[in-house]
């Protein structure tokens, strides 16, 4: 797990990329207010994030130390940094799209089954409306939630997996062989896999409900008052956001590995 800490904390180090990013993705931020291109936005926001995942794994790949590593990353230009594995980034992101419809779908047919649809009329009041439906409805939701939390397991690996492709098909593949694989299902149960999972998931979690109490209850009401402090608060939030992003990319590689070997 220390590598994984280790070369998240390398990446951020060459701050001229790092805030290069910051600036980049502010902008995209603030183009997604526009409703017309907030899509176009989004996704090209994601697909250079994956690029620069991919980027970063592969760097990781072909160097031999840490201090080759960073010297390495720091010749790269801007343009390879941001866009040079947007056709991998591309499969991955596909991969996602359709793990999600996938997921979402069996959700949806749950509901439909039991009669239970009713429940997403108000996301507000999820939990409300599901303690009215019947048993076989918190049953079979209860089981949905626990494949989608060991199917989370899978994943993290997976992605690594995905990210390590330097082609559309084999990150995409990659992705989608996560429903099917089962000799890297039996893989990941070791303790190391677990033990990345666990603090990848935890650290994720933490920070990311901080950063939502914080939003709720400090940032919003301040954006209200002061508008023109999103130009401070956006930057700093797309900030935190692309270290968990970093640390994500390599907790999933990392993670692969042990399962790989």
């Amino acid at each position: 797990m220390k590598d994984v800490f280790k070369y998240t904390f390398l990446t951020i180090a060459d701050i001229k990329k790092f805030l290069f990013v910051i600036i980049l993705f502010s902008i995209l931020s603030i183009i997604q207010a526009f409703p017309v291109i907030s899509i176009i936005s989004f996704i090209f926001e994601k697909l250079i994030y994956l690029s620069i995942g991919v980027l970063l794994i592969y760097i990781l790949k072909t160097t031999n130390n840490d201090k080759e590593y960073f010297a390495t990353l720091e010749k790269q230009p801007f343009s390879t940094f941001l866009l040079h594995f947007i056709p991998s980034a591309s499969g991955i992101l596909l991969g996602i799209f359709i793990i999600l419809t996938v997921l979402g779908a069996f959700f949806i047919m749950i509901l439909k089954f039991t009669n239970s649809i009713f429940i997403l009329a108000n996301p507000h009041d999820f939990l409300l409306a599901l303690s009215q439906t019947i048993y076989i409805t918190k049953i079979l939701l209860g089981f949905y939630f626990v494949y989608l939390f060991f199917y989370s397991y899978i994943f993290l690996g997976k992605l690594g997996e995905a990210l390590s492709k330097e082609t559309f098909k084999e990150s995409f593949l990659s992705l989608l062989s996560s429903f099917v694989d089962f000799k890297f299902w039996i893989n990941t149960f070791n303790l190391k896999y677990a033990g990345i999972y666990l603090i990848w998931g935890l650290s994720v979690g933490i920070i990311y409900t901080i950063l939502s109490f914080a939003y709720l209850f400090y940032i919003f009401p301040l954006i209200l008052t002061e508008p023109n402090i999103q130009l401070l608060i956006i930057p700093l939030l797309v900030g935190i956001s692309t270290v968990i992003t970093y640390f994500t990319f390599f907790s999933a590689y990392f993670a692969y590995k042990t399962a790989k070997d």
